[in-house]
């Protein structure tokens, strides 16, 4: 028997099982991405695969050092996802990055369980200066687990109801009260709230406003954004590439209903503000924005909280800004902490989270994850 005639018997050692990992997010996980949302929030909640390909992959902001996440098992299945959206801030004169939060998704599952604890390992391990994201209950003991902490000042919402009787129909409805019978009690609300409308000194009455709105395009809102600063140690940063990208983006968001985008002055022409804020059929204005200087921000709220009065709003809500608080208070504005929306926040940089937890920032929803996943 030749040497070529030898068959060699030894087995092979058995190939190591593939082990679960985190890694870079790609343009080709979009489908897989797609399925997982349909997994564990529905169909009805998923976004399309151009919407999760825009966030994910071509906003203005992408860092190559901080992609976007997922989660894979053994068999290279997509069992999580996050995503880690890119920002710039002006922390007291000088420019820091921040990876903000986004789009956390993982499986209901033991599986899924180690998925969120890693892919919040990896985001809060980041080459970022500053990691901000919304959570519920859940991501936050798994946040507050791996070293992050949480803001009670920016986790409050502020709501200024304008028509009570169809507020609490809507809260109801939201709640799980059945369509026909809403629609049914619709023109009693009406008519109840037509009828607190003539009362003088009704605490729901909304005046008119001495000050005027004007149209908000994108030029006059980077001014606005870079004046009215407050003199907040903590800041966003933009350029009109990544501010009409934001806004066109946003405008798209038809489900969210009209987005009212407006600049406040007055008769003389004298800039005072400005806000931004949705209004769909459910009736409550949700606000992305507000903005003003200490002694302008009373008439800009006056002008928003008439505006969407004018508009068929039953209420107008918002994030906290703790700069606000006081001026939202005694406009009638109650507050409350939803549960779904504490702000998660972590940082190497004491200073950073000292701010933060001061109220000494600007961090409205649009430098926050809730325009992404509204």
């Amino acid at each position: 028997m030749t040497t070529a005639d030898v068959v060699d018997t030894t087995i092979a050692p058995p190939a190591a099982p593939r082990k679960r990992s985190v890694r870079p997010m790609s343009v080709s996980d979009i489908d897989q991405i797609g399925d997982l949302c349909k997994r564990v929030l529905g169909a009805p909640t998923c976004k399309s695969p151009a919407f999760l390909k825009q966030v994910f992959f071509e906003q203005p902001w992408r860092d190559d050092s901080l992609p976007s996440l997922i989660y894979e098992d053994a068999s290279g299945r997509v069992i999580g996802c996050l995503g880690r959206m890119p920002r710039q801030m002006n922390f007291r004169g000088r420019t820091v990055r921040v990876a903000v939060g986004h789009h956390f998704i993982v499986e209901r599952s033991r599986r899924g369980t180690a998925a969120s604890v890693e892919l919040g390992r990896h985001l809060l391990g980041g080459e970022q200066d500053l990691a901000l994201a919304g959570g519920n209950e859940f991501s936050r003991r798994i946040w507050e687990f791996l070293g992050g902490s949480v803001s009670l000042l920016y986790s409050f919402n502020w709501t200024r109801i304008l028509r009570p009787t169809q507020y609490g129909l809507a809260v109801l409805h939201r709640l799980g009260f059945p369509n026909a019978a809403a629609q049914m009690l619709r023109p009693i609300c009406q008519a109840a709230d037509a009828t607190l409308d003539w009362i003088p000194h009704s605490a729901f009455r909304c005046q008119s406003s001495n000050v005027i709105g004007d149209e908000l395009d994108t030029v006059t809102l980077l001014a606005y954004l870079s004046s009215f600063d407050n003199n907040r140690s903590l800041q966003p940063l933009y350029d009109r590439a990544s501010l009409t990208w934001l806004i066109n983006l946003l405008d798209q968001k038809h489900h969210r209903g009209a987005l009212h985008k407006v600049a406040v002055r007055t008769p003389s022409g004298r800039p005072l503000g400005w806000y931004l804020y949705y209004l769909g059929s459910t009736g409550i204005a949700d606000v992305l924005q507000v903005g003003g200087k200490d002694d302008t921000i009373c008439s800009v709220l006056d002008h928003l909280f008439h505006h969407a009065w004018q508009r068929g709003a039953v209420a107008v809500t918002g994030a906290n800004d703790p700069r606000l608080s006081k001026v939202l208070s005694e406009n009638r504005c109650t507050f409350r902490q939803p549960g779904d929306g504490w702000m998660l926040m972590h940082s190497h940089d004491s200073e950073i989270v000292n701010a933060i937890h001061a109220g000494d920032a600007f961090l409205s929803r649009l430098e926050a994850e809730w325009w992404l996943d509204a």
